[in-house]
């Protein structure tokens, strides 16, 4: 009897523990969302902006949503109407209608993105499983993408497995795979709502709620293990749940265990649900005094790292090499600490190739910079506060969660790009979808704190407590590690059941108030009711102070944010309108008559026809090998350019990632080397670059 008690307190512990936890962290979350927004901006540049929201707005807006969520649970008519999803067969339908318009919206997305390259490391994973197939060793050792970041050896492998079917860099088949996967994720995760109560039509709303969140849909255009991973994490989760709630089978408990393996060797950050899990089923086998089943929650946690030991072997053994063991975990924690918002900024490569490869004395010294920045920090608190508020905003107050990025860049860098997908990258058209996402992320948000509540008070666990220890599992994660608002999607992801139950329930009881009855009823609060408040209080009180440490921030992020739409758009998306003009080198000066050129525009590119007389056809200004030369139309990149607007009025002249223009006074006019412009342009080193090269900027003078 009295082990049982201590079991039981033990389990209320742990209950308590991360019901309060998560109110803590989506009440803190709820606060930041509503006052500023960190985002990427500008569609061409690399710069995150921290900005105000339009408080009164998103108040109103949100308050709204509450009111129909009200209105809607008090009409009979309608609540009549949706009683009918209910039943079996009308649910059973109304799921697989849903699940087949998020893989038709997903088809959609990838088909408006087909045939953007891959870029940074979504093409070096692909780049790695071709190497595979030519019995590269290289690819396993430093500098290459494996050797640096072994972490991908699970999606390499994969891509290696499947070039057999489909050969290498098949995006479109890689693409419909994801977009199959992804309505499974939302479906087993509005079953395991189903597990801790949710009525049939709350699982609709969370399919619905899928829909609406578009992040995740346009994450199938990322050839990478997010996806992948995330439905194989889910899965696990399902039948975990089974497992906690004496519903499973020897078949539930294998998958449990291999789902989650399986996961992280897709993408490591997953070992975030696999401790999760690990943490809840634990806690549940003990409290049902099941002792013999334990060694499942060990299985959970040791066959991740086991698999992955055994694909590094495996892929070694292909190749006859022995994969590298990577650039040290301690240089990803000293990344997160450094004054960009602990973002990435390439400490981690860097410093490894600077130690040689040499992974001790890179880890030393990430040691030693770890330990200087908590210096800075016990020295300066409100220093400390500013950053740790910042890197939260920008992982978890982003509503795109960064997926517009991938097309917003590419639609500059390749020939192919259609006019729809310039259309959907416009940045007028991303802040009309962010404004309506940042919405739904405070919405969700209260929904987290409101199921935290009601979990509390609930004398049994359920499984809505696994979904909550894996979103505050990932959310402290990345307070240590590196941040990015991509990271935090699978978690946003993972909450959404239990923020729309969440939301359900708060409806319910407001939809149940009567103001005359509350005026004579006393009011008795519990201890669990204390205890929320003054976490609530404590939650608040870091809020605002947090805030008022970036005031200054908040403020200039406005600024810029005004400023980009107002001028940087100008000068970044089509600045110069089709028409006849003489394009002139702006180091020559107005002595130069220049080149006649007729500017032709599509999908944000730029040709440039020349005007020779004497010549009928159709001629282009192209590149030939470094070299601009005029040349027949040839349709392809050599002869599409993207002009760039400086600020002092002069054009930069683009092509490819890294390429402009250049009058070069012996060899002509050249495509040399220039700033990353995709990355930095507009910001003070392209300026400087710029000012201190007039031979990369041109004037573009409208023919008479």
């Amino acid at each position: 009897m009295g082990t049982s008690d201590k079991q039981g307190k033990l389990y209320s512990f742990y209950k308590s523990v991360i019901t309060v936890l998560c109110f803590a962290v989506c009440l803190y979350l709820f606060f930041v969302c509503f006052t500023g927004t960190f985002r990427l901006i500008s569609d061409i540049g690399y710069n995150r902006v921290l900005f105000l929201n339009p408080l009164f707005i998103l108040l109103v807006a949100s308050v709204a949503v509450i009111s129909a969520g009200i209105y809607a649970y008090r009409s009979q008519k309608l609540m009549g109407t949706l009683a009918g999803l209910e039943d079996e067969r009308n649910f059973g339908r109304a799921m697989t209608i849903l699940k087949a318009v998020m893989f038709l919206v997903c088809v959609l997305l990838a088909a408006i993105v087909f045939g953007m390259r891959q870029r940074v490391d979504q093409y070096s994973i692909q780049y790695s499983a071709y190497g595979l197939s030519w019995n590269v060793t290289e690819v396993l050792t430093p500098p290459r993408h494996l050797g640096v970041y072994p972490n991908n050896v699970g999606i390499v492998l994969a891509l290696y497995l499947l070039s057999f079917i489909t050969g290498h860099y098949n995006n479109a088949v890689i693409m419909l795979i994801f977009s199959a996967i992804v309505p499974f994720i939302y479906s087993d995760l509005a079953e395991i709502g189903g597990k801790f109560g949710m009525s049939r039509k709350s699982q609709i709303a969370v399919m619905v709620c899928g829909l609406l969140f578009l992040p995740l849909l346009l994450k199938v255009t990322f050839i990478y293990g997010d996806i992948p991973g995330l439905f194989f994490a889910v899965r696990a989760m399902k039948h975990a749940s089974d497992i906690a709630m004496k519903k499973s089978t020897v078949r539930s408990v294998a998958v449990v265990i291999a789902f989650t393996a399986v996961a992280y060797a897709f993408k490591n950050n997953y070992l975030i649900f696999a401790i999760a899990i690990m943490i809840y089923l634990a806690a549940e086998l003990l409290r049902q005094r099941r002792f013999r089943e334990l060694y499942i929650p060990v299985a959970v946690i040791a066959a991740p790292v086991l698999l992955n030991s055994c694909l590094k072997v495996i892929t070694g053994a292909l190749l006859g090499g022995t994969v590298s063991s990577g650039a040290s975990k301690f240089s990803w924690i000293a990344m997160g600490m450094q004054e960009n918002a602990g973002t990435f900024n390439g400490y981690n490569d860097a410093t490894y190739y600077e130690t040689g490869f040499d992974v001790s004395v890179q880890t030393e010294q990430s040691k030693r910079e770890i330990a200087g920045r908590l210096n800075e920090f016990l020295t300066n608190p409100n220093q400390a506060l500013g950053f740790y508020i910042r890197k939260i905003m920008v992982q978890w107050s982003d509503p795109t969660f960064n997926a517009f990025e991938f097309s917003s860049r590419n639609v500059y860098l390749y020939n192919s790009a259609s006019p729809l997908l310039w259309a959907v990258s416009d940045p007028a058209v991303i802040r009309i979808e962010a404004s309506f996402l940042k919405v739904f992320q405070i919405l969700i948000y209260l929904g987290g704190g409101a199921v935290s509540v009601k979990e509390m008070r609930e004398k049994k666990g359920t499984p809505v407590l696994l979904l909550i220890t894996t979103f505050i599992g990932g959310y402290f994660f990345h307070i240590i590690w590196e941040a990015g608002p991509s990271y935090a999607m699978p978690y946003m992801v993972v909450l959404i059941p239990a923020g729309v139950a969440g939301m359900i329930h708060l409806i319910k009881i407001l939809s149940g108030l009567d103001p005359k009855k509350m005026m004579k009823t006393r009011t008795r609060i519990s201890a669990s009711g204390m205890v929320f408040f003054i976490t609530g209080e404590l939650v608040f009180l870091l809020a605002a102070a947090g805030i008022g440490t970036v005031r200054h921030i908040l403020i200039e992020g406005r600024d810029e944010y005004r400023s980009y739409f107002g001028e940087t758009l100008s000068r970044s998306r089509e600045p110069v309108a089709e028409g006849k003009y003489r394009l002139v080198s702006a180091v020559d000066g107005s002595g130069d008559e220049g080149i006649a050129v007729e500017l032709v525009r599509y999908a944000g590119k730029y040709r440039m026809k020349v005007d020779i007389d004497g010549i009928e056809e159709e001629i282009y200004l192209t590149n030939d090998r470094g070299k601009i030369k005029v040349d027949w139309c040839s349709y392809d990149e050599t002869q599409a350019f993207v002009i760039v607007k400086n600020p002092d009025g002069t054009y930069s002249i683009c092509q490819g990632i890294s390429g402009a223009l250049r009058k070069d006074h012996e060899n002509g006019i050249t495509v040399d080397e220039f700033v990353d412009y995709t990355y930095r342009f507009n910001e003070p080193d392209y300026l400087e670059f710029i000012s201190e090269h007039p031979d990369y900027t041109w004037n573009l003078v409208p023919a008479v």
